[in-house]
C-alpha cells in the first residue's frame, strides 16, 4: 500500500478480469493494530509489608499485580533479575486481572521484574523495572541491662529504674520493650552509635523480672527476645559481736583477756558477695576479708592483740552492688592485772614489821582502777573475805570480821579486773595481842634483912626481872 492505512478494521476488495473480459470479485476483513499500551507492575498492598509503597516485603513469594495489560495481548511474560541472573515466567490472568506470584520461596534479597508484553499483532511492550525487597526475617543481637550493679552479664541491679540497650540490625525502625508479657509497651530511642537504648520511667519493684524485647525491621518482620534480671535494692544490715565465751568481765562489756578473741557476724544475707572487717587499733585500721565457714560468719584475729581498745565494722556487698555497714564495735583487750600493795593498816609495831596487836587485822590494797573484785584469805583460800573499795578508786579496804588468834599468818589477795583477769600476791603478818605480866625481885643476896622483907643495907642493889616475852622490845623499870 503506497500510504499509510488507518489503524482499525478494514475490508479489502480485490477485482480480477481476465483477458476475455471477464471479471471476479472477493473482498477480505482485516485489522491494522500498531499499538499496544506500556504495561506497569507492583507489589500486591498485601504484601507490601513495610512502610506502603515501599516495596519492602518479608513475603518469601510476594504477589505482583500487573496493570495496563491490553485485552489483546498474546503473551505477557515476567522478567526476575537476582543476584545477576534473569529468569521470565508467565504470567496469569484471572478473576483479579494479571498477577505474578513466584512458584517457589524467594530467598532475602533484591528482585528486579519487568513485564513484557505481546499483542496478536506482534506488538511488543515493556513496563519500568520495578525493584522490591524480600526480608523475611530479623533478629535482636543482644539485650544488655546497662546498670548491671554486679558482674557483668548477670543481669542484677540495685537501681529500681533500670536501663537497657538493644543491638539490632540498621533495617529495624521499631524497638520496644513491655515488662507484663506484652500487655504494655515502652518505645526505645535509637542512639547515634545505632544502639537502641530505654531507662524504665518509673520505679520496678524488688525481684526477679522477665523483659520481653520486640523489634520490627522496615519490612514489617518482628523478633522477640527474652532477658531475665533481677532488682535488688535491699541489704541487711550486719551486726559483730563479742562471742560470750570470750567476753571475760561482766557479760556484755566487750572486755576481754583474750589476746586473739572471737566474733561472731550475723544479718548476713545469702547473697552476699564480699564480707570486710574493719579492725581499728590506735589510729591503724586494716581491712579483713571473711568467709563463711559451715554456714556461720565468724572472725578470730590471726596474730594476738595487744592490750588497748579496738573497733570492729563489718562492711557487706551483696551481688547486686548494695552495701551495708554495722554500727562499730568497740572491745577493750586487757589480758593482766597486778595487785599494787598490800598494807597491814593497824601495824602495832615498828613501821612495815608486819606485826599486829590488833585481832581484827585491817588491810588496805591498791590495784588498778578496772579491778572490781579484791578478796582476802588466811586460811589457804578455803574462805574468802570481799573488800570494800573506797572513795579513791584502786583503794580496798578490809578488816577482818572475826578475832584473829595470836600467832603467824599468810595472808592470800586476789584481785579480779573487768576482763575477768586475776592476780594473787600474800602476805606474811603476825598477830601478837597477849604480853605476859613481868616481875621484879630483889636479888637475895643484897636482902640483908630478914629474908623476903625487901629491906636491904646494899646502896646498889641488885633487882631481878622475870617474866619477859621474847619479843619484847623495851623493858624500862620505874
Amino acid at each position: 500500500w503506497s500510504s499509510d492505512v488507518t489503524e482499525g478494521a478494514h475490508v479489502l476488495t480485490v477485482e480480477a478480469t481476465d483477458i476475455a473480459g471477464n471479471t471476479a470479485t472477493r473482498t477480505l476483513g482485516f485489522t491494522i493494530d500498531t499499538t499496544l499500551s506500556t504495561p506497569t507492575i507492583e507489589l500486591d498492598g498485601p504484601d507490601d509489608t513495610g512502610v506502603q509503597g515501599d516495596n519492602l516485603t518479608n513475603r518469601s513469594q510476594p504477589t505482583f499485580i500487573l496493570k495496563d495489560v491490553d485485552p489483546d495481548a498474546a503473551s505477557v511474560m515476567v522478567s526476575v533479575n537476582h543476584g545477576g541472573t534473569t529468569t521470565t515466567f508467565a504470567a496469569t490472568n484471572g478473576a483479579g486481572g494479571w498477577r505474578f506470584t513466584p512458584a517457589s520461596d524467594w530467598t532475602d534479597g533484591a528482585y528486579t521484574l519487568s513485564v513484557t508484553v505481546t499483542d496478536k499483532a506482534g506488538n511488543v511492550s515493556h513496563s519500568a523495572p520495578l525493584t522490591v525487597n524480600v526480608d523475611t526475617h530479623v533478629t535482636i543481637d543482644s539485650i544488655v541491662l546497662v546498670n548491671d550493679s554486679s558482674f557483668i552479664g548477670d543481669n542484677l541491679t540495685n537501681e529500681v529504674r533500670p536501663h537497657f540497650r538493644v543491638t539490632v540490625p540498621g533495617d529495624v525502625n521499631v524497638v520496644r520493650l513491655s515488662l507484663n508479657d506484652g500487655k504494655t509497651w515502652g518505645n526505645a530511642t535509637q542512639s547515634a552509635s545505632g544502639d537502641w537504648e530505654y531507662i524504665w520511667p518509673d520505679d520496678v519493684t524488688e525481684g526477679k523480672h522477665t523483659l520481653t524485647v520486640e523489634a520490627t525491621d522496615i519490612a514489617g518482620n518482628k523478633a522477640t527476645q527474652m532477658l531475665e534480671f533481677i532488682i535488688d535494692t535491699t541489704l541487711s544490715t550486719p551486726t559483730i559481736t563479742l562471742d560470750a565465751v570470750d567476753d571475760s568481765g561482766v557479760a556484755g562489756d566487750n572486755i576481754t583477756n583474750e589476746k586473739t578473741p572471737g566474733f561472731t557476724i550475723n544479718g548476713i544475707d545469702a547473697d552476699a558477695s564480699q564480707v570486710m572487717v574493719v579492725v581499728t587499733h590506735n589510729g591503724k585500721s586494716k581491712e579483713l576479708a571473711l568467709t563463711q565457714v559451715s554456714g556461720r560468719w565468724h572472725f578470730t584475729p590471726d596474730s594476738d592483740w595487744t592490750d588497748g581498745n579496738y573497733t570492729l565494722t563489718v562492711k557487706v556487698e551483696d551481688k547486686a552492688g548494695n552495701m551495708s555497714q554495722s554500727s562499730p564495735l568497740t572491745v577493750t583487750v586487757d589480758t593482766q592485772t597486778v595487785i599494787s600493795s598490800i598494807v597491814l593498816v593497824n601495824d602495832s609495831g615498828i613501821v612495815g614489821d608486819k606485826m599486829t596487836n590488833n585481832v581484827h587485822p585491817h588491810f588496805r590494797v591498791t590495784v588498778p582502777e578496772d579491778v572490781n573484785v579484791v578478796r582476802l584469805s588466811i586460811d589457804g583460800g578455803t574462805t574468802w573475805g570481799n573488800a570494800t573499795q573506797s572513795a579513791v578508786k584502786g583503794i580496798w579496804n578490809y578488816n577482818w570480821p572475826t578475832d584473829v588468834g595470836d600467832g603467824k599468818y599468810t595472808l592470800m589477795v586476789e584481785a579480779i579486773d573487768a576482763a575477768g583477769n586475776k592476780a594473787t600476791q600474800t602476805l606474811e603478818f603476825i598477830v601478837d595481842a597477849t604480853l605476859s605480866v613481868p616481875t621484879i625481885t630483889l636479888d637475895t643476896a643484897n636482902d640483908s634483912g630478914v629474908a623476903g622483907d625487901n629491906i636491904t643495907n646494899e646502896k646498889t642493889p641488885g633487882f631481878t626481872i622475870n617474866g619477859i616475852d621474847a619479843d619484847a622490845i623495851r623493858v624500862a623499870v620505874q
